[in-house]
């Protein structure tokens, strides 16, 4: 399979020749830099800044883009992952107005390229990749993206584990379970201690804090990190429970801690 950083020259160069000043940052995120990257496994998660809000007309060159990217590197169909914001959407979103007014595009792992509203719920990325991410086109990311009120972030970060207990019930194999388990632990230890890990890194500290599921969650990081196959009989069928345990137990120490303040 191609190598992830010739897939990343790849789309930088065949997207820089595709929307000239339009395309004005690329940014690598997610585990590619926080290098716990599993080739087998792992998506290619990319930020790309655009001069203005994309629209059906750019959607369609994208669509263009995405399908030359999948020809020449078949191996990745499916495995990469690129939200499309402008400065001017994460600025709105960042005041924590409830006013859909602009949009991004997006295509993900299940999810066909789309546009949608550019609401807080995708604060928590932007902030991550504005403090984290690996410039692969443009200046670095704190240069181009406007800062995001952590309290803002945290509260979308909230929103999302709020939101996860009824995501999982439609997760049933072996590695969406183990995903969700994941994810969770890493929402957990943001929102814990203010850092954002990775996936592999949030497991040992959650099975710390939640030692009955650290079965689970050992099960859950060894799946997705070592090639898990999607018949196996480990104690995936936990996951749900765990996801309500810890959405429960995050947001109910957050409601404490707000009525401490009080």
């Amino acid at each position: 399979m191609t190598p992830p950083e010739t897939v990343l020259a790849d789309l930088r160069t065949a997207w820089a020749d595709a929307l000239p000043g339009r395309l004005i940052g690329l940014y690598a995120h997610g585990s590619l830099v926080a290098g716990d990257f599993a080739p087998a496994r792992s998506d290619l998660d990319l930020l790309a800044v655009l001069d203005r809000d994309p629209d059906e007309e750019l959607l369609a060159v994208l669509a263009g883009l995405h399908g030359g990217l999948d020809r020449r590197h078949p191996g990745w169909v499916g495995r990469v992952e690129v939200e499309y914001v402008s400065p001017a959407a994460v600025r709105h979103a960042g005041t924590g107005s409830p006013d859909r007014r602009h949009v991004i595009a997006r295509v993900s792992p299940g999810e066909l390229l789309h546009l949608l509203p550019a609401t807080r719920h995708r604060v928590v990325t932007w902030a991550s990749v504005r403090d984290h991410g690996r410039p692969l086109l443009g200046p670095a990311p704190d240069a181009l993206l406007p800062a995001i009120d952590p309290a803002l972030v945290r509260t979308a970060l909230l929103d999302h584990v709020r939101d996860w207990p009824e995501w999982v019930t439609g997760m049933t194999t072996p590695g969406a379970r183990s995903y969700a388990v994941l994810t969770l632990c890493r929402a957990y230890q943001r929102l814990r201690c203010g850092r954002q890990l990775s996936k592999r890194q949030a497991a040992a500290p959650t099975a710390a804090a939640f030692p009955h599921r650290a079965d689970l969650i050992g099960w859950a990081r060894d799946w997705w990190y070592d090639s898990g196959r999607d018949d196996d009989s480990g104690p995936h069928g936990d996951a749900p429970a765990f996801v309500r345990e810890v959405s429960a137990a995050v947001l109910a120490a957050e409601a404490d801690a707000r009525g401490h303040v009080r």
